[in-house]
């Protein structure tokens, strides 16, 4: 019995990652189609963070759909560009939308789930376990270890832009629970602005994408 529960325990502790949607809105009154070069972009004071996460969604959406497109870092544009120098490079270089992601939470949660004492059916017929004696009751009665798990959701916001105006046209907030690093993080994260965008027929997926 002990080896079972470990089983079942061990698979609740290695749950994959989830990402979900908890708000999205979409502008009605837009109507110029799919975007076809993406600046994106990531609120972030740290530099590592903010290339990694803006290039690794670059190049996942440019994978799987038919836009261009680029990260603010790729670009030259980092955290201190100035709007004139923002607006001169978008426009110098074409770009038609700009994605912006940030983070707007971090929460880890902490629950302790106290021992449990369970009776495993059978081998007592059917009066039940109180009418037999202890040493036919004993046997089949077993207690689960006290455990704790941890629970980490991960709120981020994503804002798309057209451009050159700069008017926002999307705007989703997605959380994910228990992810198990930064590229995973992202992975999810990718994966439902790229479904939501799809949806809303502001990216064109490629064939077979």
């Amino acid at each position: 019995m002990k080896r079972i529960f470990l089983a079942a325990l061990a698979l609740l502790l290695a749950a994959c990652a989830s990402t979900t949607v908890r708000s999205e809105w979409r502008d009605p009154a837009d109507a110029a189609g799919a975007v076809e070069r993406l600046a994106v972009f990531v609120a972030a004071r740290d530099g590592t963070t903010r290339a990694f996460v803006e290039g690794q969604l670059a190049l996942r959406l440019a994978e799987r759909n038919r836009v261009l497109a680029a990260s603010g870092g790729a670009l030259g544009l980092g955290a201190d560009v100035s709007e004139a120098r923002l607006r001169e490079a978008l426009a110098r270089d074409g770009f038609d939308a700009a994605l912006l992601v940030r983070l707007v939470s971090t929460d880890t949660v902490r629950q302790y789930h106290p021992p449990e004492t369970r009776f495993v059916g059978g081998g007592w017929g059917g009066w039940g376990p109180g009418y037999r004696s202890f040493y036919s009751y004993y046997p089949f009665v077993y207690t689960t270890p006290g455990y704790t798990t941890t629970t980490t959701r991960v709120v981020v916001e994503l804002l798309l832009y057209r451009l050159p105006e700069g008017r926002m046209v999307w705007n989703a907030v997605t959380e994910t629970v228990n992810p198990d690093s930064s590229a995973e993080l992202v992975e999810g994260v990718e994966r439902v602005l790229a479904d939501g965008l799809r949806r809303h027929r502001l990216l064109a997926p490629r064939p077979g994408a």
